[in-house]
């Protein structure tokens, strides 16, 4: 009988597993430069965070800033050698923040 429920539970073990595993963890989905300064593309970020009512919070980085948008979405948002860097790190995605992804091509087009 012991057995028998451990064959079963590995499965269940197997699929927990997956769930708590990010595959996008540690590297940016969307990893990209533009000309516009990083002052315009956090307003801009700000004003796509107000228009689907998102809340974030904001941290200085070195030139230039993070928004962190919870469930471990992350933007960072630099000047770097004469260009700005936009980085997109996802998190846990749901319909309430799959418009940060795109987002990147608004505010910091390529």
């Amino acid at each position: 009988m012991k057995k028998f429920a451990v064959v079963l539970s590995v499965p269940l073990l197997l699929s927990a597993c997956a769930y708590f595993q990010n595959p996008d963890s540690g590297e940016p989905v969307v990893d990209g430069n533009t000309q516009r300064p990083v002052g315009d593309v956090v307003a801009c970020m700000t004003q796509q965070a107000a228009k689907h009512n998102a809340t974030f919070e904001t941290t200085p980085l070195p030139e230039g800033q993070m928004l962190d948008f919870g469930d471990s979405n992350v933007v960072k948002i630099r000047a770097d050698n004469g260009a700005t860097t936009y980085r997109f790190y996802a998190g846990k995605r749901h319909v309430d923040n799959l418009w940060i992804e795109g987002a990147s091509k608004i505010c910091a087009p390529q």
